[in-house]
Order: structure tokens, then C-alpha cells, then sequence
């Protein structure tokens, strides 16, 4: 796998050297970064279900309704960085979700290097990493977690194949950026995956309580496709099962 981030790249964040030191003294060994799908999965996991706390206070929130999931991501962290960390109820949300808390400062950097976004990603324009763009294992997994936090299945009566689809919200001032992510899983997933998709920026509107105005953007893999999209990417978990069911496979 191809190096993304070097050690000296990484002491660029710091603003002096002696900090920078005693900072990655325990961080070191882990350079240099290198691609590998492994990591590919949970930039796609912060993506969707998660968080990256950016400047002054770096952080790492990954959120689901399963504990399972929660630890999942906490293996997955443990063996690229090994890091760990704490699993707690969400009291603000109305639904019965968990968070899984990483506060490191150092791995938040990195992974803000390798392409997540921080800060709030409905205000946030950004990419898929050219890292994972480029190598077809990467973008599998990429897909398959960002489909496994975020895609549903549409199922319809009248239609024998079922509809996958994935949907994300921006800012209505950068809709155009959502539009171009969703463009690149489109590009990619039909050159790896002979998969064919259709993306959408939907009429809908929500203003938030902020007076933000924000649009969705949606992605939909329809027909044989679906089938495709089963075999070569797919779902992780209960949805791939059910995806299974509906394709009676």
C-alpha cells in the first residue's frame, strides 16, 4: 500500500518543535501512514455515522444504536492506531443511540490528514481522498461502510429488484460540493463495479434553527445494478442480509 502521510508532514500541525516531540513520542512508530482498506472504512465511517472534532480540542465521535457497531469501530481503531475508547448513552437524542469517544489529539490529526473532514460536514465541502479513489479495494470498503451507515433499501411492490440509495444533506450555498462527492461514487463504483447510479439534488429544503438552509443530494442504484452493487460491494451486517432476502439470493 502506497505511504499518505509521513511523520515530518505530521509535525507540520504543531506549532513548535519541543511540543511537537514530547507530543509524538508515543505516536512515532506508527509512520508512515499508509493507504489500506482497513483505513479506507473508517474514514468512510466518520463520514456517515461519525465526527471529527477539529481545532482547538481534536476529537473522535462515532455514533450508532448498536454497541456492537460501536465496538466494531473501536477493533478497527485499535489495530491501525492503537487506541481505544468509551462507550456512552446520547441523552440529547431521542432515539437510542450510543457514542463511542476517542480523544486523542494526535490520531484526530491524522486522520483529518487523510482526508475526514472536521467539523460540522453539512458546512464542510469535501472529497473522497485520492488515495481511496485510486485503488479498488480501498473504495470497496469506503462504500461498503459509508452504504452500511448511511444507504437504505427501497423496496416496491410492483418492481422485482429492490432500490438502494444514499442520501446526504449540505449547506444549499455548497450543494454543488455534495453533488460532486456523490458524483465520484457514481464514476467509481461503475469502473470497479459495473455498477450504474443516478444522482439527484433533491427540491426539498430544511432550514435549521440556525437559519441554515440545507438541500440533500442523493445517490440510487437501480435494476441489475442493485445485484451489482450486492456482489461487489454491498452492506455490512443486517442490511446486507436484508438486501439478500429482497433479491431472494
Amino acid at each position: 500500500m502506497r505511504v499518505i502521510l509521513s511523520y515530518s508532514q505530521f509535525l507540520k500541525t504543531y506549532k513548535t518543535r519541543g511540543y511537537r516531540l514530547k507530543h509524538l513520542k508515543n505516536y512515532k512508530k506508527l509512520f508512515p501512514i499508509r493507504s489500506s482498506p482497513g483505513l479506507a472504512g473508517i474514514v468512510a465511517d466518520l463520514i456517515g455515522d461519525g465526527h471529527l472534532q477539529g481545532d482547538p480540542k481534536w476529537r473522535i465521535d462515532f455514533t450508532s444504536n448498536s454497541t456492537s457497531e460501536l465496538k466494531r469501530f473501536e477493533k478497527e481503531m485499535k489495530t491501525l492506531f492503537n487506541v481505544e475508547g468509551k462507550i456512552r448513552k446520547c441523552l440529547s437524542n431521542k432515539y437510542q443511540t450510543y457514542n463511542m469517544a476517542i480523544n486523542s489529539s494526535p490520531i484526530s490529526r491524522i486522520l483529518y490528514l487523510c482526508g475526514v473532514p472536521a467539523g460540522q460536514k453539512v458546512l464542510t465541502p469535501f472529497e473522497i481522498p485520492k488515495w481511496i479513489k485510486k485503488d479498488k479495494e480501498c473504495f470497496r470498503r469506503f462504500c461498503q461502510r459509508l452504504f452500511s451507515c448511511e444507504g437504505n433499501i427501497d423496496c416496491y411492490k410492483d418492481r422485482k429488484i429492490p432500490q438502494v440509495r444514499i442520501e446526504m444533506w449540505k449547506y444549499k450555498k455548497i450543494i454543488n460540493d455534495g453533488e460532486s462527492f456523490m458524483k465520484d461514487i457514481n464514476i467509481y463504483m461503475k469502473k470497479y463495479f459495473n455498477i450504474n447510479s443516478l444522482v439527484r439534488v433533491q427540491k426539498k429544503e430544511n432550514i435549521r434553527r440556525d437559519g441554515v438552509i440545507t438541500k440533500p443530494v442523493r445517490l440510487y442504484i437501480f435494476k441489475d445494478s442493485v445485484i451489482n452493487f450486492y456482489k461487489g460491494v454491498g452492506f455490512e451486517g443486517n442490511k446486507q442480509e436484508s438486501l439478500k432476502v429482497l433479491l431472494n439470493i
